[in-house]
């Protein structure tokens, strides 16, 4: 495991370095490309001009009013919340990781993890996770953070589900992280409890003790009326406690019924 996350590391400070040497290779060769054009067209005045045009329309683009853009997202991200939900903490990617595409900003909130990422031509794609669905998050200081920032990456339970990559700030990430890990390790106690009582539900709730008065086995009425009275306290007290799962929110309103319905049915067939 810790070899795999040195690899990813490697990769991710890779990923930025290259951006940025690709980056620049890109113009130089843009840069090139047009002052020759200018040569075969007998100006090169012209091929420096049509470069100096470009390079201001991608700081017109990509730089310029990139914090009007970053408060539209931002604003943008308050409106999906739900009624209750705040935000823990949100940041967006770091420049080299965003030279050729459009810049995710990402948060973390007390009920799941989004992403917002505008669209070529307007508009914005989210993706979010609640965090019952987290499977593991991981984080790594890249090389230069002041520049590049740092990778946070979030995986699902579910395999197919895409996972989240983003470039924050190492701030920015490692709080996001302290959250997830947090989160993590509360749904796995939840789930945990949650399988315990699903098992006990099945197996029927057996309770093997001992009898304060022998003269119980002895007298099948008072037998039979101590057997009953022992019933009614053990559905009340299954219910009880599947209600308590409810109100923690380890056990969802249709999960709730279902183990209702069957502790219900089970104890009804006894009788």
């Amino acid at each position: 495991m810790r070899c795999f996350i040195v690899i990813k590391t490697f990769f991710c400070i890779m990923k930025a370095l290259t951006n940025i040497l690709w980056w620049i290779f890109s113009w130089i060769s843009i840069f090139i490309f047009l002052f020759l054009l200018g040569s075969f067209l007998e100006n090169t005045y012209f091929g420096i001009f049509l470069f100096i045009v470009l390079i201001a329309s991608y700081y017109y683009l990509v730089f310029r009013n990139q914090n009007a853009r970053v408060k539209k997202a931002n604003s943008k991200l308050l409106d999906y919340l739900i009624e209750g939900e705040s935000v823990i903490v949100k940041g967006l990617d770091t420049r080299p990781f965003a030279l050729f595409k459009r810049r995710q900003i990402f948060a973390v909130t007390n009920s799941r993890i989004i992403r917002l990422e505008r669209g070529l031509l307007g508009g914005f794609d989210m993706l979010d996770y609640q965090w019952k669905d987290l499977k593991d998050a991981q984080i790594s200081e890249n090389v230069f953070p002041s520049i590049t920032g740092s990778t946070l990456s979030f995986t699902f339970q579910a395999n197919s589900e895409k996972p989240i990559e983003v470039y924050p700030e190492i701030e920015v990430a490692s709080e996001a992280y302290r959250h997830s890990q947090q989160e993590e390790q509360a749904w796995e106690e939840k789930r945990r409890i949650r399988d315990m009582e699903e098992k006990r539900a099945e197996s029927g709730g057996v309770f093997i003790g001992q009898a304060s008065n022998p003269t119980q086995f002895n007298n099948p009425a008072i037998s039979n009326q101590n057997k009953e009275q022992k019933r009614n306290v053990d559905i009340t007290d299954e219910l009880l406690k599947l209600k308590k799962l409810l109100d923690e929110g380890i056990l969802s309103d249709a999960e709730f019924q279902e183990m209702k319905s069957k502790i219900l049915s089970r104890n009804s067939q006894n009788f």
